[in-house]
């Protein structure tokens, strides 16, 4: 019994390290919060607070892909065109309603929800490639839509928002803090689902979603449901980026390379996991920018985003976190096995009577030859 309970004692150890480790995350969560939002306010520069709007955007991006990628399995290429959708719906509503984009912004996101109820119903019914072909397919759809439908759209010639009524040293704060408290609701419901029973039936279908619905998952309501979760901040997003940018084109928002930066952004940080399209965001739009500085507008950037893809597929194919999680669970096994061994073989030498019972065999032995 004595030694049952030291054994177990490790064990029961675990509870309150865990919480003290959740509670530490959640500390560090909350200062970082803290400090993004704080930052226009201490002065940081036009330059450095756009690539901190576009970051949170990816983030924001990257987020609603993994529900649908990473949890549930079903990798799409069209995350985007539910920007360009939100985008849209903020932008035509502030026009012709003479309101403001962020109050119209949340109609954006609603909007683009229930266009992923009504299209998910069709498209997902298919699987793998088939699925990949519909989105990029859809994409291009509502590309071609918008462009053919000026009584809505104004065509090619697309939308001129109203400009905003902030002062120049303020005038990117408020899509700055916008953006940021979308980023922060996108993870936030991304961490929710993953570990509700929901997460848990998406995982299911990942794995195997045949066996998972014989078990009883309704894998059609499961899906629609996290295709319309995925979907609802990409379009507030949408509303909001338009605004920030005060000129919208079918072109400029139903973009492939969009979808493209944002399939990255979580594949680098590590699909399937909450944090991995937010680490993801935070590496790649800096690379993004520095390309765009040395590189210009054209299209040579494209070169970095397809070297990018390639190491990333070669090297990190789970991400960044998947695999530094692997890694520090290989190292903390074996320096707590090196630890144990080095426990038991020092238990061994000093047992009452192990030092005493060396000399007596060999003694013992010595004197059976010796008779021999």
């Amino acid at each position: 019994m004595k030694a049952h309970s030291t054994a177990a004692a490790p064990a029961g150890n675990a509870g309150p390290r865990a919480v003290r480790g959740a509670r530490w995350a959640a500390a560090a969560v909350v200062l970082g919060l803290a400090l993004l939002a704080a930052l226009p306010a201490l002065g940081i520069n036009q330059y450095y607070q756009n690539m901190l709007l576009l970051t949170f955007l990816f983030c924001v991006l990257g987020c609603g892909w993994n529900i649908m990628a990473g949890y549930a399995g079903y990798v799409s290429l069209g995350q985007s065109a539910f920007l360009g959708i939100g985008a849209y719906t903020a932008a035509i509503l502030a026009v012709r309603w003479h309101l403001s984009p962020f109050l119209v912004a949340p109609l954006g996101g609603l909007v683009a929800a229930v266009f992923a109820l009504a299209v998910g119903l069709v498209v997902l019914r298919t699987r793998g490639h088939s699925f990949v072909i519909i989105t990029i397919a859809l994409l291009f759809i509502l590309q071609i839509v918008a462009l053919n439908w000026p009584q809505l759209t104004n065509g090619s010639t697309g939308i001129t928002l109203p400009l905003p009524p902030f002062k120049k040293p303020w005038q990117t704060a408020p899509f700055y803090w916008y953006m940021l408290a979308l980023a922060a609701l996108s993870v936030w419901l991304s961490a929710w689902i993953r570990r509700t029973k929901f997460g848990m039936g998406l995982i299911a279908i990942r794995e195997d979603e045949d066996k998972a619905g014989i078990i009883g998952i309704n894998t059609t309501l499961y899906k629609i449901t996290a295709f319309m979760a995925s979907v609802f901040f990409t379009g507030i997003a949408g509303g909001v980026y338009a605004y920030y940018l005060t000129f919208i084109d079918p072109i400029g928002m139903f973009n492939i390379l969009l979808s493209v930066q944002t399939v990255l952004v979580t594949m680098l940080g590590g699909r399937g996991t909450v944090w991995g399209p937010v680490l993801g965001a935070f590496v790649l739009e800096p690379l993004n920018e520095t390309s765009y500085a040395y590189f210009g507008s054209n299209q040579s950037h494209l070169v970095v985003f397809g070297l990018a893809m390639m190491l990333i597929v070669l090297f990190l194919p789970r991400g960044i976190i998947p695999t530094v999680g692997d890694w520090w669970a290989a190292r903390t096994a074996a320096a707590r096995g090196a630890d144990g061994s080095a426990q038991a073989a020092a238990a061994a030498g000093t047992a009452p009577g192990a030092g005493a019972a060396g000399p007596r065999a060999a003694a013992a032995a010595v004197g059976e030859e010796d008779s021999a």
